[in-house]
This record gives structure tokens, sequence and C-alpha cells, in this order.
């Protein structure tokens, strides 16, 4: 399963690569901000996502974006659940996080990704 990572902090965003590639996932990149997740998003299969970043509280948007545009399974990381006002079933893993939490909350999307795809019919990419 391939994982677009959108996070703005580089000591955190090599953190979830690590924990995810030991779990077998593909990393595909890590974005920073919307323009770089909107530009990866067709490259992946999943996207763990974080709210708040240096373009602002972005990462609903994104998700949404993501999930409309290549249908991919997310997860939403972040220091302040509060500030998804609408988390639309997705997982939301809190920051700071343990190795397990991060993989089950992407591995559930994984699921919930593949689930959505066999539903609607092959995605192109």
């Amino acid at each position: 399963m391939r994982l677009l990572i959108v996070e703005d902090e580089p000591g955190i965003a090599l953190v979830i690569e690590d924990v995810a590639i030991d779990a077998g996932f593909e990393i595909t990149g890590i974005a920073g901000n919307m323009s770089e997740a909107l530009e990866l998003g067709s490259e992946a299969d999943i996207a763990i996502i974080d709210i708040r970043l240096g373009d602002g509280i972005t990462g609903p948007s994104i998700a949404r974006a993501l999930f409309s545009g290549f249908g991919l399974g997310v997860v939403y990381f972040t220091v302040n659940p509060a500030l998804i006002e609408n988390q639309e079933g997705r997982a939301v893993v809190t920051k700071p996080a343990s190795p397990e939490r991060i993989v089950d909350a992407l591995s559930m999307a994984a699921k919930n990704a593949r689930t959505h795809r066999v539903a609607s019919g092959p995605t192109l990419h």
C-alpha cells in the first residue's frame, strides 16, 4: 500500500516514514503543504495528514481533495483533534503517538481504501 505523508515538520515526517516502512508501506512522498499534497496525491493509496501545516489549518481540505480526486484513505495526525470539525469517519491519531497507534490507523485507512476501490471500481492513477 502506497502512503503519502503530509507533514511540515521534517523530524515528525521521518518518524512516520520509518514506522510506515517497517510496517510494509511504500512511501510515495512527503508533502509540507496543500499544493505539494495535491501534486503527489495520484501516486498514493492512503495519506496521513497533519491538520495544521505551514499554510494554515488545511488538513481537512487536503483530506477532502485527496479522497474526492484520487480515492485515498485518510488518517488525520494532529496535536489538537478539536480542530477537525467533521472527521468524516476517518481515523485520528493524536501527537505524540506510539508506532503501534500509527500503524493501526494506517492499516484501517488501507482497508477502507481497498473497500472503496472495490465498491466503486478501479481507480486510475
